[in-house]
């Protein structure tokens, strides 16, 4: 992972990124006990790229110059499957422009912070993401606090009693 952490580094020195933060299952790993993942999610912003009709182009054009295969929507890094997410939409932008820097590996890197994660799990509603939600709220150590005005600001307050099932309580 230290040399995966390492490429993407050099993505963003590049100027090929200019921001990213880990996201997904490997995100949950940092934060509680992890469940089953095999690649690495991450949510980035690509400068000038905005309206371009292929805005990953230029981090796959670094890939094949640097020998990393693509495999489905992912491309392998040293050995771990990466997926390139944009920011897609204005709670994911806000979680990027909010994510942590920390050493990982011994390598600085960055992760969206645990609320964010959790309301991007709720947003997203899949059953894995449900899953995983369920045990942030069990084990994580975040700010109820801040969850809440995350929750309120982007309209899932709704979902989150629906989901914790306070609406029928």
């Amino acid at each position: 992972m230290r040399k995966t952490l390492e490429q993407i580094n050099i993505l963003l020195n590049q100027g090929i990124i200019t921001k990213y933060a880990i996201a997904g299952g490997m995100a949950q790993f940092y934060y509680i006990e992890p469940s089953v993942t095999y690649d690495l999610d991450l949510i980035v912003n690509i400068s000038g790229e905005e309206s371009n009709l292929t805005p990953l182009s230029k981090i796959y054009e670094w890939a094949k110059n640097n020998n990393y295969p693509p495999l489905e929507e992912h491309i392998v890094i040293e050995g771990i499957p990466v997926q390139f997410l944009l920011a897609y939409n204005e709670l994911v932008k806000e979680a990027l422009e909010n994510s942590s820097e920390i050493m990982l590996y011994e390598e600085v890197t960055y992760i969206l912070k645990p609320e964010y994660l959790m309301a991007i799990m709720l947003q997203t509603g899949r059953l894995t993401d449900k899953q995983r939600l369920a045990k942030f709220l069990i084990e994580a150590d975040y700010n109820k606090n801040k969850y809440f005005d995350i929750l309120e600001r982007f309209g899932l307050l709704e979902l989150h009693k629906k989901f914790s099932g306070e609406e029928n309580g």
